[in-house]
């Protein structure tokens, strides 16, 4: 393939959206479900709650027997006993009558609200009630939280803390998940060395590994760092055969033009199929996509800027495929530019960008840093995209920020 025979973002996207993933499932138990990605819709056996309970501590009544009780004027109900937090209430409210009522409880046949404590006076074995009651007031009616037969959560969602209260709720304690993806994570050059080394000159340590790791850690994967490879196809194509039983391959460098024909020589002798070489993006624009043992592989650019927005970009998307996540939203919001962004027109660039909530408002700052600079992603808050088709933004104009997760 000839290098840098640039693709669009947009077709690089719809290339790597489409790349047929195999996906495994397992069932874990809910301990352990935080993040996973569910592989079937959950379809709720009962209802939440089973039975009518009350919201709050007071008296159980017939709404109607309160009409038009105020302080002045209140409603007199006899009382008919008591019905406590884990009992089964056995009473059937009478006209006229009410029963005492803990938080929790279960709502007796009859009742149709609930008056708080609050607004009642005990006289004896009876209650001024003094406010008029509505119905449904103060109770939450059998399966009002969930219902039997809805679907609760949905094929591919990613399990939030909120999510495995719902699972509790409905007594699932075995969940039905994708299996963790693994990603192969090798890193290229014959300028890196490890981070325990004081580097000579000429050598740089390997911040991609570290950076690059825990993007993917944070999104629930497991990350197999195969080592660091010199520029030769010999020592590549080793490491690509270690990682061969990952579910995707990420090399770190060794995506421009002096270093490309190691790479994809290697890809190509391991019998793998280049898909495409070199994306119309700035930065990132010598990134490798290939297809290795029908797994995805990406040569990512070495300078940390360009290594961390194609993963951003290109690779997290799918890794999120790999882990059978269906409809991630991206976070992003908007704001005025307090300064010029230039930018080369038919070039899609990523800007990243500082962010300043004053006077009910974002201000958004570009952060000017060349690709090799890993402290503009320490500083940003997030990064702006330049169309294709724009020479940049100019100061004051409201502009879309996408937050750095």
């Amino acid at each position: 393939m000839e290098f840098l025979k640039s693709i669009t973002a947009e077709k690089a996207l719809e290339i790597i959206e489409s790349f047929p993933v195999i996906t495994a499932t397992e069932t874990i138990d809910i301990e352990d479900a935080l993040d996973r990605i569910l592989t079937e819709d959950i379809i709720s056996n009962e209802d939440i709650p089973p039975f009518s309970r009350s919201l709050v501590d007071g008296f159980a009544i017939k709404v109607k027997d309160t009409h038009g009780a105020k302080e002045t004027a209140p409603s007199f109900l006899y009382l008919q006993g008591e019905i406590k937090i884990g009992e089964v209430a056995e009473i059937t409210l009478e006209n006229g009558h009410c029963i005492y009522i803990s938080t929790g409880a279960m709502v007796p046949q009859g009742a149709d609200g609930v008056v708080m404590q609050e607004y009642t006076r005990r006289m004896g074995d009876a209650i001024e009630v003094t406010k008029t009651a509505y119905k449904g007031e103060n109770i939450i009616f059998a399966g009002e939280d969930i219902k039997k037969g809805n679907k609760v959560l949905g094929k591919g969602k990613r399990l939030s803390p909120f999510d495995l209260g719902i699972l509790s709720a409905l007594g699932v304690s075995r969940v039905p998940v994708f299996k963790t993806p693994v990603v192969g994570l090798i890193s290229s050059g014959d300028e890196i060395v490890t981070i325990y080394q004081t580097p000579e000159l000429g050598k740089i340590r390997d911040i991609n590994r570290y950076t690059i790791s825990n993007m993917l850690k944070k999104e629930d994967s497991i990350v197999k760092f195969i080592g660091i490879v010199k520029d030769n196809i010999g020592d590549i194509t080793e490491k690509l055969v270690s990682a061969r039983e990952c579910n995707m391959i990420l090399v770190s460098g060794g995506s421009s033009k002096g270093e490309r024909d190691f790479i994809t020589a290697s890809i190509e002798k391991l019998g793998g199929e280049i898909i495409f070489h070199g994306v119309n993006i700035k930065p990132g624009k010598p990134v490798i996509f290939a297809k290795l043992w029908g797994k995805p592989v990406f040569g990512l650019p070495g300078h940390p800027t360009s290594c961390i927005m194609v993963m951003v970009r290109f690779a997290l998307p799918l890794v999120r495929n790999l882990k059978g996540e269906y409809g991630h939203e991206e976070k992003w919001g908007s704001g005025m530019l307090t300064n010029n962004i230039p930018s080369t027109y038919g070039i899609e660039e990523y800007v990243r960008v500082t962010v300043k909530y004053t006077d009910g408002r974002y201000y958004i700052t570009p952060i000017f840093a060349k690709s090799s600079v890993i402290s503009s992603l320490s500083d940003a808050a997030g990064y702006v995209v330049i169309p294709e088709g724009r020479e940049g933004y100019e100061k004051g104009e409201e502009v879309e920020v996408h937050w750095f997760e």
